[in-house]
């Protein structure tokens, strides 16, 4: 069975209207597809994937059907929201927060929509980025030991911003030392198109 066979497959029976056979998608499932396959022992496809796109076009669907095709292998990552992220650091110190999704996570992860709610937390008089602190730590375990962080967002860089002066990008909201990080451990995708929500 081939990769798109068994997107195909699994994409239909965790999604209703699950269509690959359309562009972009059919293109940017065999990106991210490669990107696993060969991403352990091709120098070309070593980086985590970063997924940039509106919001609704199926970025998280994609990531959710990687993650069960991958489940039980090497390239096997844990999923990390960044909705319920803001939800544990209001029940979790920061740095049990970070200890569960940092650089003590020695398996790869995937952080959903960096962009999403809000990331900066006054904890005891304390204020941190929490999502910021966990890409520098992931950053750091990916340069010492390999580990991935597949990223996505509905946010663009700072590349758009001269073309889009008042757009709020992700280094905005992360800093441009912390995205130029991730533009290093990560291929880019951008994920054209419109929301495919109904």
């Amino acid at each position: 069975m081939t990769g798109s066979e068994a997107i195909k497959i699994l994409g239909n029976r965790l999604y209703k209207d699950f269509d690959i056979d359309s562009e972009p998608r059919r293109s940017i499932y065999k990106q991210v597809y490669d990107n696993f396959i060969f991403g352990l022992d091709t120098e070309n496809h070593s980086k985590s994937v970063m997924l940039i796109g509106k919001l609704g076009v199926g970025k998280s669907a994609m990531m959710r059907i990687m993650q069960k095709l991958f489940k039980d292998s090497a390239r096997a990552f844990k999923w990390l929201s960044c909705a319920d992220l803001n939800d544990l650091v209001e029940n979790y110190s920061v740095s049990e927060v970070k200890h569960l999704y940092g650089k003590d996570l020695k398996m790869d992860l995937y952080i959903d929509d960096i962009a999403y709610g809000v990331s900066t937390v006054n904890k005891y008089g304390t204020v941190t980025n929490i999502i910021s602190d966990i890409l520098s730590e992931r950053y750091e375990l990916f340069i010492s030991e390999g580990f991935k962080t597949h990223i996505s967002s509905n946010r663009p860089t700072a590349l758009d911003k001269t073309k889009y002066p008042d757009i709020i990008t992700l280094e905005d909201l992360h800093g441009a030392r912390i995205i130029d990080r991730m533009k290093e451990m990560c291929e880019i995708i951008t994920w054209k198109g419109e929301s495919l929500r109904k």
